[in-house]
């Protein structure tokens, strides 16, 4: 299904479309909705309910904040504890308060690979590549 809309658009941004048109002669309504296409962000109903309260914060972050976020890590303190736990849970029944600070430490792990990736979408789609695995932080 399509829709029509009714846009207003400055001078230079119509006659930007209109040249995109011409030169990829392609509809200027097809040009419209691939840009409308790579500038919208991903839809927060595409992350799991329990984090959309998590993610949505970065909506409203600024270039700087969203690479500060997609370059944070998880603490290798934090990492070594929810190793050690699943390996204990393989040998042994946790306890109680072990299996609650697995799902602590899995929730926010999983908060952490998130917001990495919305930041990391948000970020495309405002034109900014991603950062190469080699400017990537590496684990603490």
């Amino acid at each position: 299904m399509t829709y029509t809309i009714t846009i207003k658009l400055s001078d230079p941004l119509y006659n930007q479309l209109r040249r995109a048109a011409e030169l990829s002669n392609q509809p200027l309504d097809a040009i419209v909705e691939e840009s409308l296409a790579h500038s919208l962000p991903p839809l927060l109903e595409d992350i799991p309910t329990e984090y959309q309260i998590d993610v949505y914060p970065l909506l409203q972050m600024n270039v700087r904040q969203l690479t500060s976020e997609a370059r944070r890590v998880f603490p290798r303190n934090k990492w070594q504890q929810y190793e050690a736990l699943l390996t204990e849970k393989k040998a042994r029944p946790l306890t109680a308060e072990e299996e609650v600070r697995l799902a602590s430490l899995r929730r926010e792990a999983d908060v952490l690979t998130l917001r990495k990736g919305y930041a990391l979408a948000l970020l495309r789609r405002r034109g900014y590549a991603p950062p190469s695995l080699d400017d990537l932080p590496e684990p603490q």
